[in-house]
C-alpha cells in the first residue's frame, strides 16, 4: 500500500484575497478535484486516475472576482476605439500626455468607484486615462 505524501502546489498557500490554487496528484501529476467525504462531511481533493485523496486546507474552492482596478480596465481598452464614429467625443478634456483637447470617452465599472467613471482615450496619442 502506498503512503500518502502531501500534494504539490504551484504557489504558496491560500491567503484571503487570492484565488484558490490548483492541486496536483503526487503519484501521476493529474489535477486533484474537490469532493465531499460523505462519511465525515469534510471537503477533500481526489485524483480521478488513482485513489489518492487528501483533506482540503480551506472550504473555499472557487472565488469569482467581479471588480477590476483602473489599471486592469485601462489595459483591456482597445486604442482603436478612437476610429469608431459612434463613440462619444469631447473637446474639453486635455490629454495628460500630449495636451490634445479631443478625446473619445465611455463609462465603465471599476473597483473603488461607486459610480461609473469616464474612460478617456486621446485622439492624437491614444493615451488612456480615467476622468
Amino acid at each position: 500500500m502506498r503512503t500518502t505524501p502531501p500534494s504539490v502546489c504551484l504557489v504558496p498557500p491560500l491567503t484571503p484575497p487570492q484565488v484558490p490554487l490548483m492541486k496536483f496528484c503526487v503519484f501521476d501529476s493529474s489535477m486533484l478535484y474537490p469532493r465531499e467525504d460523505s462519511a465525515t462531511k469534510k471537503l477533500t481533493y481526489a485524483c480521478k486516475l488513482c485513489t489518492h485523496t487528501e483533506p482540503a486546507d480551506t472550504n473555499l474552492i472557487y472565488r469569482n472576482i467581479l471588480k477590476k482596478g483602473a489599471a486592469d480596465v485601462l489595459s483591456n481598452v482597445n486604442s482603436n476605439m478612437i476610429d469608431d464614429p459612434s463613440m462619444s467625443r469631447t473637446a474639453n478634456m486635455a490629454c495628460e500626455e500630449c495636451g490634445n483637447m479631443e478625446a473619445v470617452f465611455f463609462q465603465s465599472v471599476m473597483a473603488g468607484h461607486d459610480s461609473l467613471p469616464l474612460i478617456l482615450i486621446c485622439t492624437a496619442c491614444q493615451h488612456k486615462w480615467v476622468g
